[in-house]
């Protein structure tokens, strides 16, 4: 009953918390438009001079070094695996978080793909990590990259005003208007292309970058997400919409963003 109890709790956390979050958005900025338009906007963006823009070559180092010290001393050395829930749970403790898992497979549970309380949040006594396992892997995996990556560079951020971050369904464009949603991002660009992978992909057209029209899709980048897609097992063929949406979009954004780092920084 005590752990019924708990994941009724962390489920109603969450709800609440997503809740929050997008009535706190709404009065700031206008209604996300659909995961589609989304894609179309991720594709058109300047991924370069948002990066930047957003993280200065030494801020990224910075992060990085952060990141490399505390949790993954091979970042941008080896991909990142498909891990379990008890892996990530395991993870998250050593590292001083604590870690919950809730199942939400109804339509607007799926639009959250797991969130991050910090130290100061006074919800919970000690920092928060919670997954959403009812996506696939792929996405438990690159969202607990992301919120852990929140985590281990809390101390490069001011937080008091950002309690709570979330991985939603949409929303990846406005993260390059947030240094501190790009920072999380830069991690799991780097961890899901390392430094090897991502030269193999895109170094031939570093020196050859021709400007395109807004609406044409990157052709290195389209391989690149369909390439990764496969690698971790993503069949867009068989995906519900909604995930597959989804996933396409997050795919897109650390993609180009894994790109614009190699591009502009080298990394």
């Amino acid at each position: 009953m005590t752990a019924k109890r708990n994941v009724s709790r962390i489920v109603g956390l969450a709800a609440d918390v997503a809740k929050t979050a997008e009535t706190a958005s709404s009065e700031r900025e206008p209604a996300l438009a659909t995961t589609q338009a989304e894609i179309a906007r991720l594709w058109s963006r300047d991924y370069g001079h948002a990066l930047r823009a957003g993280l200065g070559r030494a801020e990224v180092r910075e992060i990085v070094g952060a990141a490399k010290r505390a949790a993954w001393p091979n970042l941008n050395d080896s991909a990142v695996r498909l891990g379990s829930m008890k892996e990530f749970a395991a993870r998250a403790y050593a590292l001083g978080a604590d870690f919950k898992i809730a199942k939400m497979p109804w339509p607007s549970g799926l639009a959250l793909l797991g969130f991050y309380l910090g130290k100061d949040s006074g919800l919970e006594k000690r920092p928060l990590i919670c997954l959403n396992a009812a996506h696939h892997p792929a996405a438990v995996a690159t969202a607990f990259l992301h919120e852990l990556g929140h985590h281990v560079t809390a101390d490069l951020f001011s937080t008091r005003n950002e309690l709570v971050q979330l991985s939603r369904q949409i929303g990846y464009d406005s993260h390059l208007n947030n240094a501190r949603e790009l920072a999380a991002d830069v991690l799991v660009s780097l961890g899901v292309y390392p430094r090897n992978m991502a030269a193999k992909l895109f170094e031939a057209d570093r020196d050859r970058r021709i400007p395109r029209p807004a609406d044409v899709k990157s052709p290195t980048a389209l391989k690149a997400v369909l390439g990764t897609a496969r690698r971790y097992g993503l069949d867009f063929e068989r995906l519900p919409d909604q995930k597959k949406l989804q996933y396409q979009a997050g795919l897109i954004h650390f993609t180009r963003l894994r790109q614009a780092l190699l591009e502009e920084y080298g990394f």
